[in-house]
């Protein structure tokens, strides 16, 4: 009976111990890569998630297994190879697209992208700015 149980938690060990190496199967010589998906969403790990939420992934693996790149696998739109660029060098990280079985670096932007635009300008009724209350002065010596 004990050898059973020996046997058992041996395999359950050697299990997890599989799962958790097959659950990183996308990192590659310390690259994260990256399936394109229709609709700018991306896949990795056998998920899919938009640009927000590949981001933190990105961060979690730069974080906890040390990637130093992210390579879009073929098949990207522009859009995708901007947003795998802007992606990288926001996290410090590398950006690369497959091409065949090399790697072609995809530039990243000069800079952070301008803040978006406000969306709905009535919501102020055309109002400037509410001018910030001016100064009172305290009286001098009481």
């Amino acid at each position: 009976m004990k050898t059973q149980m020996m046997r058992a938690l041996a395999l359950a060990l050697s299990l997890a111990a599989a799962g958790s190496a097959f659950a990183r199967s996308d990192i590659r010589d310390g690259n994260a890569m990256v399936q394109p998906v229709k609709g700018d969403k991306y896949s990795i790990d056998g998920s899919i998630m938009g640009k927000a939420e590949l981001y933190g992934y990105m961060g979690g693996l730069r974080d906890d297994d040390h990637i130093t790149g992210i390579v879009l696998k073929r098949g990207g739109s522009d859009e995708q190879r901007r947003v795998i660029g802007s992606i990288a060098k926001t996290l410090g990280l590398k950006s690369f697209e497959q091409d065949g079985g090399d790697l072609k670096e995809i530039p990243q932007p000069d800079r952070p992208a301008a803040a978006p635009a406000i969306e709905n300008p009535s919501a102020t009724d055309g109002q400037p700015a509410a001018a910030a209350p001016a100064p009172t002065e305290k009286p001098a010596g009481n």
